[in-house]
């Protein structure tokens, strides 16, 4: 493969997503973004829900939502056998990136329709939810209830925008 190529895999537990070389891999993790290239160093971490870029060997990316997930920078001899070679910081190694992830899509596969219905539902549901929060309560489990339904309403908020975001290429 070309000087620079290394390989990439994002999965989800139905199918695998992208499978090949590319140039670049840029994402967040909880540390804050990441841009991987040939020869980054090995790597284990978390992947944020977050747009993942791929930049393809001929320039062309590839756009994700992730809502989620892990990350595996693997640079042993061998490690992108089947993707594609490069080389490595030391002679003899290879680059490969998995993205282990619970969910994604690429941007072309997001349908947005359904992800702006989402977004409204879950707007309605924070707002509704935020409201109910102004009386105190003296049982702190019937006060844990509500905290979690307003936590998930906010997480489904935020899916259904990061959805939108990568659909409408808004993070170019």
């Amino acid at each position: 493969m070309a000087d620079g190529v290394f390989g990439v895999e994002v999965v989800t537990p139905e199918r695998s997503l992208v499978a090949g070389g590319a140039t670049s891999v840029v994402l967040a993790t909880s540390d804050g973004d990441l841009t991987v290239l040939d020869g980054h160093m090995a790597l284990v971490g978390d992947v944020a829900p977050c747009e993942v870029k791929v930049e393809q060997p001929d320039g062309t990316p590839l756009r994700l939502a992730v809502h989620g997930g892990f990350l595996e920078v693997d640079t042993s001899p061998g490690a992108a056998e089947g993707f594609a070679e490069g080389e490595g910081p030391l002679p003899g190694l290879s680059t490969k990136v998995t993205v282990l992830a619970g969910i994604a899509e690429l941007a072309p596969d997001i349908d947005v329709p359904r992800a702006e219905r989402a977004k409204e539902d879950a707007a309605q549901r924070v707002a509704e939810l935020s409201a109910g929060r102004g009386g105190a309560s003296d049982q702190a489990a019937a006060a844990a209830a509500p905290d979690v339904a307003l936590r998930e309403a906010e997480e489904a908020l935020g899916r259904a925008e990061l959805r939108l975001s990568v659909a409408a290429g808004s993070h170019e």
